[in-house]
């Protein structure tokens, strides 16, 4: 009975409707941010399905986030003090590197890399895009808890996320040197 209960409430129709839009717009993101930086890096025509790529590992974190964002409500209720200090570092410490892990491995897999490839690429890419994460997302998860009310935190994370998108596509497609 419990488990039926959390998901009739969890399931309705403007849940599921909130749940449609924040894994379209999580997809739209990791798209455009990867047409960005093609335009950006690069002068001949856009690689498509590398597009595609960054679209579908985007629309399967789309969830994820949605349902991490409403767990950390429940979880640590309040928008002032303590209450934002422990979800911006619970983003920082369980969700960012959560986050790259899957990325790096996704997109790595998505290309048709062997999963022993993925993970040397993950080991090559996570601490430098981890460490340029410490600069951007404390501040806009700050602003984010604070002064975004919870229904519209998927859809403000993703206007820093397109940004961020451009530059994961930048740290996807770059030769790092061991």
């Amino acid at each position: 009975h419990v488990m039926k209960a959390w998901v009739v409430r969890v399931l309705t129709p403007s849940r599921l409707a909130l749940l449609l839009v924040n894994t379209t717009t999580c997809c739209t993101v990791g798209a455009l941010g990867d047409v960005c930086q093609q335009r950006i890096s690069q002068s001949g025509p856009n690689d498509w399905a590398r597009t595609g790529r960054m679209a579908t590992l985007g629309a399967c974190m789309g969830p994820v986030y949605h349902y991490w964002y409403l767990m950390l409500d429940v979880a640590l209720p309040g928008a002032k003090g303590t209450a934002v200090v422990k979800k911006v570092l619970a983003n920082q410490l369980l969700m960012a590197p959560t986050n790259y892990c899957i990325f790096f491995t996704g997109m790595a897999l998505l290309e048709g890399h062997t999963a022993h490839a993925a993970v040397e690429e993950l080991q090559s890419k996570f601490w430098p895009t981890y460490k340029m994460d410490w600069l951007v997302w404390p501040a806009a998860q700050t602003v984010n808890y604070v002064f975004v009310p919870p229904m519209l935190r998927v859809a403000y994370v993703n206007v820093v996320a397109f940004l961020w998108a451009t530059y994961l596509s930048h740290m996807k497609h770059k030769t790092l040197v061991r």
